[in-house]
């Protein structure tokens, strides 16, 4: 019997106990192999949820940071389910199905298909997103490079403000150790570090949080590079960090700053990088996240300040263009990453960046969707950024998409 509906984020189906936790201290309780549920999930729990045998969320939506990296961590998920908090009682026996995004009453067996496929090697670069470094090793051999490396789940898991950790003066290390074992894993292929792009409620949480501002909407608040802005002292260690690995000798990596909202943005990250030691587009490529529709009308600005690469974030910019906070679950059916108005604008890109030879790369969740992938190969995007458990079968639909082409053209 289903208890309660949701939006499944995976494959991925667990069965367990279910813990709901109401409190931080309920957290330090968990032991392993329980059903989580809770009504808000952040990046800080990420650190307990890892062990979960499945997480339910009243809040949330597929394309949330938790539900993104719980699927990297192979954990049955199921977010906006609006009263799983009510529906699930402590201690009952329950099965949370991430493909469907039901909850069953006790065990519920399903079978699921495992791709035997052999591996594909399409002319469009398959990339990987990475919020874990310590899977790069498995997946480097199947990716054709990283197209974003998340190094925020790395700061949570230290429990610390990012703040606290450059007073203790352990920021830069906490960096480079992660992107090191990345960049060694990937070596030779690209790694695309993104600067941090933290939402305020997700920072609160931890050890100094409590300088961060109280807002009702953070993904629409003080984030992406604007924040860093806001800090130096921190955006240079993050550049610091790179800097350590370029001297150690890793020529694979690349920088990417995300969430810009017009070019004046672009350069003042980029004086910063300069004021560490670094010369972008010299010393490693340096590249934008375009995610707003500010930034896709005042493009040529980016490419005549120099742009190495720009990489499409189709959540952020449907968010921005439809007035829908993705995480909403009141206003979720009016989120659509295929609004007309959010494939006009990435089009645009991805055709202003051909013309100029430009790589483009999609990141985020629209690369693990096959209609959206297929119609993004149809575009000409240069390269699809997707998730670790998602790259054999991208690998194959854009195979097949490429060839289709092909043959219409022959036709």
């Amino acid at each position: 019997m289903i208890v309660v509906r949701g939006i499944g984020t995976g494959p991925y189906v667990g069965v367990g106990q279910v813990r709901k936790i109401e409190r931080d201290e309920d957290l330090l309780k968990l032991v392993g192999g329980e059903i989580v549920v809770v009504s808000r999930a952040s990046r800080d729990m990420l650190s307990y949820l890892h062990r979960a045998g499945g997480v339910v969320t009243d809040y949330g939506g597929l394309t949330s940071h938790v539900a993104i990296v719980l699927r990297e961590m192979k954990v049955p998920c199921v977010v906006g389910t609006g009263n799983g908090t009510e529906k699930l009682q402590e201690n009952t026996i329950v099965t949370v199905d991430g493909n469907t995004g039901n909850i069953y009453q006790g065990f519920m067996e399903r079978e699921g298909k495992k791709d035997t496929s052999l591996i594909y090697l399409p002319a469009t670069n398959i990339k990987v997103n990475l919020n874990v470094p310590e899977i790069a090793w498995k997946v480097a051999l199947l990716a054709d490079g990283v197209g974003s490396i998340r190094i925020e789940n790395s700061i949570i898991r230290t429990g610390k403000h990012p703040q606290i950790l450059l007073e203790e003066g352990k920021l830069v290390q906490v960096i480079a150790d992660a992107v090191r074992l990345i960049a060694d894993a990937f070596c030779p292929k690209p790694v695309w570090f993104r600067t941090f792009d933290i939402p305020t409620d997700e920072l609160k949480r931890l050890e100094g949080g409590s300088m961060e501002p109280a807002e009702k909407n953070p993904l629409m608040g003080l984030r992406g590079i604007h924040k860093d802005l806001k800090n130096h002292e921190i955006l240079k260690a993050e550049f610091n960090a790179i800097m350590e690995l370029i001297e150690e000798g890793y020529d694979n990596l690349g920088v990417k700053i995300p969430l810009v909202r017009d070019v004046s943005e672009y350069q003042e990250a980029k004086k910063v990088m300069k004021e560490v030691g670094l010369k972008p587009h010299r010393d490693l490529p340096v590249g934008a996240s375009i995610e707003t529709p500010s930034a896709v009308f005042t493009l040529e600005e980016f490419i005549k300040d120099g742009m190495d690469f720009a990489t499409l974030g189709m959540s952020d910019m449907a968010m921005c263009s439809l007035a829908v906070d993705r995480r909403g679950v009141r206003v979720a059916k009016h989120f659509n990453l295929t609004h007309p108005s959010v494939l006009t604008m990435i089009k645009t890109v991805i055709e202003t960046c051909n013309q100029q030879g430009i790589e483009s790369c999609i990141c985020g969740y629209a690369g693990s969707d096959p209609d959206i992938v297929r119609w993004l190969v149809k575009t000409g995007i240069t390269s699809i950024s997707t998730n670790p458990d998602q790259i054999l079968k991208i690998r194959k639909v854009v195979d097949i998409a490429e060839r289709t082409l092909i043959q219409r053209e022959l036709a």
